[in-house]
């Protein structure tokens, strides 16, 4: 109701011993005391109460509007915004998309206090604590070591096809230079974007990877599997963890990918992988790495150009050696396979390499040589 002045319990005290010392009953210097302020302090109250009443107890700015006080219904479209547009987006990201995209700059704290007030603040997930490790040092320059893995989750909120996310991370730099999504995670998808890394920025010294079956295991030889065969061919190395911490930067790569390129994703109603790959290449990569990625130690770059003429499509496949038997046959993928070459090819070896397009191609002494599965008549069962 208009003209009503509402204090609390410390104003109403204030008051009360004021009109005390108004009233020849108190002295200033003890009002003071009682309420715990110098006796200029004091005397200044005095003076406020007895030309204002009641109001000189409040304070100054009482019924001043603030000049940076935001309007209500900036506050009202702002948290409408929160509820409809960006639901699934955590308040640092939200706080962006609000600059970027709709022109508005909120104070974080303001923002915090809006969320709050229409339950709309994402939950930190929390894990149960472990046993500590201690953060590594990043690699003093780009392309020492390169963090690689996949990651399948939900990419598409529901509205699209369960798939895996590919890619790797610069050591160094914490820069994304590899991304992709598949179907799945398999030899072919991985050397694809490995083989992407390479032709962009060249070949690293080092692969750091998890002991999935087609990277290795740690007591066996970096050959044993195809791609650590394509990066030995090439002059790369690679490395296996033991443990996921060891990989830190890449696992705390897919929390935030998970929470801020799902949310992204959705907003730009995409659902589908091919679609997906064009927002990553065009757009998120390069303002992924603008907001998180760092300035190396060292300038200089670890990545080499020295190998890059090779026809890498040939290293980076499925590659496999059989020895050739009489009649020019070899057995591969339990067929039988012979070679249409007029010359006797018995005891030397064929390699077979297979694409991730599907196609298959035979060479034998770095020539290519071609090749026809022979159909071998049914077998006449007895009667």
């Amino acid at each position: 109701m208009e003209g009503i002045i509402v204090m609390n319990s410390k104003e109403q005290r204030v008051y009360n011993l004021a009109l005390e010392v108004l009233h020849d009953r108190l002295s200033i210097r003890e009002f003071g005391t009682l309420i715990g302020k110098s006796y200029r302090q004091a005397q200044r109250i005095i003076k406020r109460i007895s030309e204002k009443q009641m109001l000189g107890v409040k304070h100054g700015n009482f019924l001043r509007v603030p000049i940076n006080k935001i309007s209500s219904e900036i506050k009202l479209q702002t948290q409408k915004l929160l509820r409809e547009k960006y639901f699934d987006f955590n308040l640092t990201h939200f706080r962006e998309k609000l600059l970027e995209v709709e022109g508005v700059e909120i104070q974080r704290e303001t923002l915090r206090k809006w969320a709050h007030e229409i339950h709309l603040v994402k939950k930190v997930r929390t894990s149960r604590r472990g046993r500590a490790h201690k953060p590594r040092p990043r690699m003093p320059r780009r392309g020492m070591l390169i963090q690689f893995d996949g990651s399948e989750h939900d990419w598409f909120s529901g509205e699209g096809p369960l798939c895996t996310l590919i890619g790797g991370i610069d050591d160094a730099t914490g820069e994304v230079i590899g991304l992709e999504f598949f179907a799945g995670e398999d030899s072919f998808n991985c050397m694809k974007v490995m083989r992407e890394i390479i032709e962009v920025h060249g070949i690293p010294e080092a692969f750091y990877l998890d002991q999935a079956g087609y990277f290795g295991k740690t007591y066996r030889e970096q050959e044993h599997t195809q791609i650590g065969r394509a990066l030995d061919e090439i002059g790369s190395r690679v490395i296996l963890a033991t443990s996921p911490q060891a990989k830190g930067k890449i696992e705390r790569l897919w929390g935030t990918m998970q929470d801020r390129l799902r949310a992204e994703l959705r907003l730009q109603g995409i659902n589908r992988i091919p679609a997906a790959n064009e927002f990553l290449r065009d757009i998120y990569i390069k303002e992924h790495n603008r907001k998180f990625a760092v300035e190396p130690r060292d300038k200089n770059t670890s990545f080499s150009q020295k190998k890059l003429n090779q026809n890498l499509r040939n290293i980076f496949c499925i590659k496999e050696t059989r020895k050739i038997s009489n009649g020019n046959t070899f057995s591969y993928n339990n067929k039988l396979h012979v070679v249409l070459e007029k010359q006797d090819l018995r005891f030397r070896k064929i390699i077979i390499r297979e694409h991730s397009d599907g196609t298959v191609d035979f060479e034998i002494y770095g020539k290519t040589v071609k090749v026809e599965k022979l159909e071998l008549p049914a077998k006449v069962q007895a009667a």
